[in-house]
């Protein structure tokens, strides 16, 4: 009899879930995963698809790079979707980016939408700011700072992980994030980057710290958890040989180092670099795991790295040479004309940070930076 009633019970259950499998609930993801054009027209083929939600706005802001001379009132955009979404207006159609085009993608269920502002730029030979005071910052999400520099009418925004941070500690105040603007600088305000604690939930999935970073590129949020060293692109085209970095920091560590799931005397230490990086089919971004790798990557050109980091009180100048020997590279001139070559500046407050290594409360201070070039 009780045999019996288990295997009622079990086949029931099998016929639930093949029933479950059947008739799956319609998808709730309303996400662009991919877009491409039919023809070549894209000046860097990386697009960060999973930018920060624009207040002002009212959507989440796409750039495309395009090659200079592309025809922007005649542009189709193929977009890949998550499975069974919709969008408007429809992928494949032509629209005129001569001023950003408003997209609202609607999921499979139809309960949700997302709204994409997706803006087509033409990538011409002119360089990013390379003089960085660290005086501008907006407010995302009405939660934490992003720091933009502008120089001769070029606007850069600069990349951190805040982002992240906000995952596990969306209660925080916009000053109790790892990178923020501080009004006591060299001149003027500055960057703090202070590395912090991330919480029950950073504990849970083993990222029980967050470093405070500042650098040249993009955060991308899906891999913040999944693969945390990717979730850092370092980057931006440059169309010169970087030749220094210069600027000022003031350093203090933390009195507490975490690693390994608790507290060591180890001493904690922040890190400055620049990297300067040939693009191919294959590698159009580095990421985080060029630090654990001592910098080594077939597609490295030249390394600035600071030399002897140490604690100070009061501002310290630091002038940091790209070493081009260190990879042995000739540099393509056809190619660094048509922004074949990429630049990025890295400022941590724990040298380890990725790897959830650092002391609560090390803090660094950056200001009056600069990228010079030939």
């Amino acid at each position: 009899m009780k045999l019996t009633k288990i295997f009622l019970q079990c086949t029931f259950i099998g016929l639930l879930l093949g029933s479950c499998i059947q008739d799956e609930a319609p998808n709730a993801e309303a996400d662009i995963t991919n877009i491409s054009f039919q023809e070549d027209v894209l000046a860097n083929s990386y697009i960060d698809l999973n930018p920060p939600y624009n207040e002002i706005s009212k959507a989440y802001p796409i750039l495309i790079s395009v090659k200079e001379g592309t025809d922007l009132t005649d542009l189709a955009p193929i977009f890949e979707l998550t499975p069974g979404a919709t969008i408007n207006p429809a992928s494949g159609s032509s629209q005129n980016f001569t001023n950003p085009v408003r997209y609202t993608v609607t999921s499979e269920d139809k309960k949700w939408q997302r709204i994409y502002l997706i803006t087509a730029k033409e990538q011409s030979a002119s360089n990013i700011p390379t003089t960085y005071h660290f005086e501008h910052v907006r407010l995302i999400k009405n939660k934490y700072q992003e720091f933009y520099s502008e120089q001769n009418g070029e606007e850069l925004t600069w990349a951190s992980g805040n982002a992240g941070f906000n995952f596990a500690m969306s209660e925080a105040k916009a000053d109790e994030y790892p990178t923020v603007q501080y009004a006591h600088g060299k001149v003027g305000k500055c960057a703090k980057l202070e590395t912090r604690t991330t919480g029950s939930l950073g504990e849970m999935v083993k990222m029980p710290i967050a470093a405070g970073n500042l650098f040249i590129g993009s955060f991308n949020m899906l891999n913040a958890i999944t693969s945390p060293l990717t979730a850092t692109r370092f980057g931006v085209p440059f169309y010169n040989r970087p030749t220094r970095l210069i600027g000022y920091y003031k350093y203090k560590a933390g009195e507490k180092f975490y690693e390994n799931g608790g507290y060591t005397n180890r001493k904690d230490m922040f890190n400055i670099y620049a990297i300067f990086y040939e693009t191919t089919k294959d590698t159009e971004m580095l990421d985080g795991n060029l630090a654990n790798e001592n910098y080594n990557n077939p597609n490295m050109v030249a390394l600035a790295l600071i030399s002897n980091p140490h604690e100070t009180d009061d501002w310290e100048f630091f002038d940091i040479p790209f070493d081009y020997k260190r990879y042995g590279k000739t540099i393509d001139e056809n190619k660094l004309a048509s922004g074949g070559y990429k630049v990025s500046i890295i400022f941590a407050s724990s040298k380890d940070g990725a790897l959830f290594q650092g002391a609560p409360g090390s803090t660094l201070l950056i200001d009056e930076v600069e990228l010079i070039y030939e």
